[in-house]
């Protein structure tokens, strides 16, 4: 509970789950009230917005032990910004034809499912096994938090001020998850140099007791 990269970590998550929900949740009637398409449309939109999300998924796990060298934070940025990219496209180009708007959603699936993917793998690895579970499941919690607002606070931003207002709302989430991120960028990929310090630190103190 002392690890400020697993909170860095769980705080991400809520932001990550807002935009993953807020999608995956109100996507179809986003899609059938301001974009006019049918709801048969709007589902297939949404399986191919999960559809692309488990390529995402893959590519993300490849591209954390590949070219970041396991530091799964550093993967979430690029995913992050890839995913308010998408998203800002989606919301910016509202008259494109029906085909391309799914495909650029999709895309924004490609990418959010990164971090859903690694944080808690980050998390679990930044407690080390001595804690990866607790770790996990704090992560997992934060995760639920982003799930309720995304299904309360979208429906009222709908309500009360419009659909755009919806989609500017998911780009500035996706931005505070990019800074969030970004905020342990330098964090090392795991927590095991760490544990190892603080454990040869109580082995000396330890030591000087007996001696003492």
């Amino acid at each position: 509970f002392k690890n400020r990269w697993v909170w860095t970590l769980a705080i991400a998550n809520i932001f990550v789950y807002v935009l993953r929900v807020g999608v995956l949740d109100w996507g179809p009637k986003f899609l059938t009230e301001h974009r006019g398409m049918d709801i048969k449309s709007a589902a297939w939109s949404v399986a191919f917005f999960e559809l692309l999300a488990i390529f995402g998924t893959i590519f993300a796990g490849w591209a954390t032990d590949h070219l970041f060298k396991g530091k799964a934070h550093q993967m979430c940025v690029v995913s992050m910004i890839g995913a308010v990219v998408f998203f800002g496209l989606f919301a910016l180009l509202p008259n494109i034809p029906p085909f391309l708007s799914i495909f650029i959603l999709a895309c924004g699936g490609f990418c959010i499912y990164g971090p859903q993917a690694l944080i808690g793998i980050g998390a679990a690895n930044q407690a080390t096994k001595e804690a990866s579970a607790t770790a996990n499941g704090l992560t997992g919690i934060l995760g639920y938090v982003g799930s309720a607002l995304a299904a309360v606070a979208i429906g009222l931003i709908a309500d009360h001020f419009g659909w755009n207002a919806v989609f500017i709302t998911f780009i500035f989430v996706g931005i505070v998850g990019v800074l969030i991120f970004l905020s342990m960028w330098n964090a090392p990929r795991d927590g095991y140099t760490r544990a190892k310090a603080f454990t040869a630190s109580l082995v000396g103190e330890a030591k000087d007791l007996v001696s003492g």
